[in-house]
């Protein structure tokens, strides 16, 4: 009760009365199956069109061995077709289902493709060169150590040697390196030529295991790689007690061996000892006078360089580490932090350090930073980039990258952190990591590392792993994750006639009761095998349908019978959206199927007359009409649940009302309430109603809703029970329609 203490004015909300209840959907399904690849682990996926289905589970699927196949397909009690399963979804979507979950199973001796990364230095060429070339364009410079450097290079195919080079020079923004030497042979960017500092001989550490993030053969196309990235290129504060700085130009060009260069004159430059920087080397010179408006600038003897252009900038650069030590200032230093790993280029090396401390613009390594830093240096951010790339059998392509991860420490952003969490293709492990970028994981074999190893396990596949296990939530397999999915009121195990696996599934649907149970029969039954085939079975949660349909496999081109579950589910799913779940799920067409002979057995009326009284659904072929399923009998021997649009329009009643009045819970019980709840319940039910799903020319033909003290006791009260009485006439489909004809005479029309 609210409390008026002081002078005011207030404002209050106040319950405008019955809230409503949404009706539930009845369209979404869930499916239990074998695919090629997906997720095994967790709660069932949703996918909305095949195309999704293929992205995250694979295509479709070949028959398996002969062994495999044949103790399956002969087994007449507990077999099936499972490796039909991607087929069945592609009917769902065909015949109109819009939201499907897949829980996809896999043996327990399935295991995933792996591959282990060891700690070495490797770099991709980044643009292909002739034999005789004298540079080289690489995929990056991170981690090699500078001029005199020892490289080898190799084919990408074979990882064959093509030969052995010395560094010369080279330049960290363009990625290039100058040889001492020409090369011998060609690289090729085609072939994934790749260039090695060291050796990997000698069994190197193992840095980093990668297994793909499901079992299965489906890993043996994935290639995962590991490679120095530049995380942020973060500029050198100068000291500004260094002096002047000039900028100025070339008066004359200059040949690569002369030790003398002519500058235009400008303020700053003045006679003596200054450090220059001409394109991107730098250099310690003499300033002289020259002639009128000129410098003469003396390199020491036997500096080396290449040829320069008359009108190249030299600027002079400003100490920015005039004393050592371990500290620098740094623009931008924020971006760093502690454990990070930089790269400074000194111009004839490239030294690697550790960030100890950052505050402000002051970053302390672990070492004595060089000395030759000037005031346009920058020092790079090494981090972690990982790639991955999947192609599968039918030329679908998955590729990820991730940039900027940590391979040390425990922050959201490390290598293995970051896969668990991102990835859809791998999983890592840490072994022996370093965030020194000449020890960083790359595969012994190349620049890209293929997984490999993965097994199926299709020749240990058993029913249970159909039925599943119940670990808690999130942690079901089989039929049974099905339970994490609240929304899913459809449900089947395409392909599969196992006795244990479809009680399973109608046990489900029977402990959960809001969801209904599509059953595929054995294939190749006749008309009294598929009889002999449903008298095991008396439930209201469940159809069955006969007999199998014939469809074209994509992946083959052949024709190749497939189970009617997933058709009839796409079904129920077309017939929900667009009629209502009122109506039954029949003579409609089924899609996705043969024009011609799309149905593996012809079903007459005369065969009908013995199916339908049993619950047997028939698939029947009709001139003019197409393929159209013919009947819409659950497998109940209790009449009142015979038709499957009545048993699943109480499934949407029932969860309807109690998602909608969930608020009820906890208020008091009392005339109030019920009230509300008579009117809340009330309202749904005349939406029903006027839908077309309930009989009755008027609401109180149609249902009646009773919650007062004729619906409990004392006792009820007492317990805290609400009890509303709830009443509603269904609508039957025609099944029988009946045209009554009789003749009369002319003689009887005049009487």
């Amino acid at each position: 009760m609210a409390e008026y203490l002081s002078p005011g004015v207030y404002i209050e909300e106040i319950d405008a009365g019955p809230r409503p209840i949404a009706g539930v959907s009845t369209s979404t399904a869930g499916m239990v199956g074998v695919t090629a690849r997906g997720p095994y682990t967790g709660k069932p996926k949703l996918v909305t069109n095949f195309l999704e289905f293929q992205t995250v589970f694979g295509g479709f699927l070949p028959e398996p061995d002969a062994d495999v196949r044949d103790a399956w397909v002969n087994n007449p009690s507990e077999g099936g077709r499972w490796w039909l399963f991607p087929l069945a979804v592609k009917g769902f979507f065909d015949n109109g289902g819009q939201r499907l979950y897949v829980k996809r199973v896999a043996s327990a001796d399935a295991a995933p493709a792996s591959g282990t990364l060891v700690q070495g230095l490797v770099s991709p060429i980044a643009a292909g060169a002739a034999a005789g070339a004298t540079s080289l364009q690489l995929g990056h410079l991170i981690g090699f150590s500078g001029v005199d450097q020892q490289l080898t290079i190799h084919r990408g195919d074979d990882q064959t040697v093509i030969t052995t080079v010395q560094v010369a020079d080279y330049d960290v923004t363009a990625r290039r390196i100058e040889l001492r030497a020409p090369l011998e042979a060609g690289v090729r960017t085609s072939r994934g030529d790749y260039v090695q500092a060291g050796s990997q001989d000698g069994r190197p550490e193992e840095a980093l295991r990668l297994s793909a993030v499901s079992p299965g053969a489906w890993g043996g196309g994935v290639q995962v790689r590991v490679q120095p990235t530049v995380g942020a290129s973060l500029p050198v504060l100068p000291d500004p007690q260094q002096g002047a700085l000039f900028i100025t130009r070339l008066a004359a060009a200059a040949a690569a061996d002369s030790e003398t260069v002519e500058v235009v004159a400008v303020d700053g430059l003045d006679a003596g000892t200054v450090t220059v920087q001409i394109g991107p080397r730098r250099f310690e010179a003499e300033a002289s006078a020259a002639a009128e408006g000129r410098v003469t600038l003396t390199f020491p003897a036997g500096t080396t360089h290449a040829a320069w252009d008359r009108g190249l900038t030299v600027r002079r650069v400003r100490l920015g580490n005039p004393s050592g030590g371990a500290s620098l200032h740094i623009g931008g230093a924020s971006r760093l932090y502690e454990g990070a790993v930089v790269q400074i280029d000194t111009g004839t090396a490239l030294k690697v350090h550790k960030v100890q401390s950052v505050l402000d613009d002051q970053v302390t390594f672990d070492g004595n930073i060089p000395d030759s830093l000037y005031e346009n240096d920058r020092i790079q951010l090494i981090e972690a980039e990982v790639s991955t790339r999947f192609t599968d059998a039918g030329g679908a392509a998955v590729t990820e990258t991730f940039p900027n991860l940590r391979l040390e420490g425990d922050s959201p952003s490390n290598v293995v952190t970051a896969l668990e969490s991102r990835s859809q293709l791998v999983r890592a492990t840490a072994l022996s990591l370093s965030g020194d970028p000449a020890r960083f994981p790359v595969s012994a074999t190349g620049s890209w590392l293929t997984l490999a190893d993965g097994d199926d396990g299709y020749d240990s596949l058993s029913v249970a792993d159909f039925v599943g296990t119940d670990g808690g939530s999130g942690r079901r397999t089989g039929i049974v994750a099905l339970e994490d999915i609240d929304e899913v009121a459809v449900c089947a195990v395409p392909g599969m006639w196992s006795g244990t696996v479809e009680s399973a599934l109608v046990t489900h649907c029977e402990l959960l009761k809001d969801r209904f149970a599509i059953l595929d029969p054995r294939d190749g039954l006749d008309i009294e095998g598929i009889q002999t085939f449903r008298e095991p079975f008396d439930t209201k949660y469940a159809a069955l349908y006969y007999p199998w349909l014939v469809t074209q496999d994509p992946s083959t081109g052949r024709d190749v019978e497939v189970p009617p579950s997933g058709h009839m589910a796409g079904i129920y799913a077309r017939v929900d959206v667009e009629r209502g779940v009122h109506k039954a799920p029949a003579n409609v067409v089924v899609r996705g199927i043969k024009q011609t002979d799309g149905f593996a057995a012809d079903i007459t009326k005369r065969h009908q007359d013995l199916l339908n009284p049993k619950g047997i659904n028939a698939l029947r072929f009709f001139p003019g009409l197409g393929h159209r399923v013919w009947g819409a009998r659950t497998l109940s021997s209790d009449s009142s649940w015979k038709y499957i649009n009545v048993r699943r329009l109480f499934l949407f009643l029932e969860e309807s009302i109690d998602e909608g009045t969930q608020w009820v819970v906890f208020e008091p019980n009392d005339e109030a309430l019920w009230a509300l709840v008579r009117q809340t319940v009330t309202n749904f039910l005349t939406t029903v109603w006027r839908s077309g799903a309930l009989a009755g020319t008027t609401a109180d033909e149609a249902f009646f809703v009773a919650c007062d003290r004729t619906t409990m006791t004392e006792d009820d009260l007492a317990n805290g029970r609400l009890i509303c009485v709830i009443g509603v006439a269904p609508v039957f489909p025609a099944e029988f329609v009946i045209f009554r004809i009789q003749q009369k005479t002319r003689e009887t029309q005049l009487t």
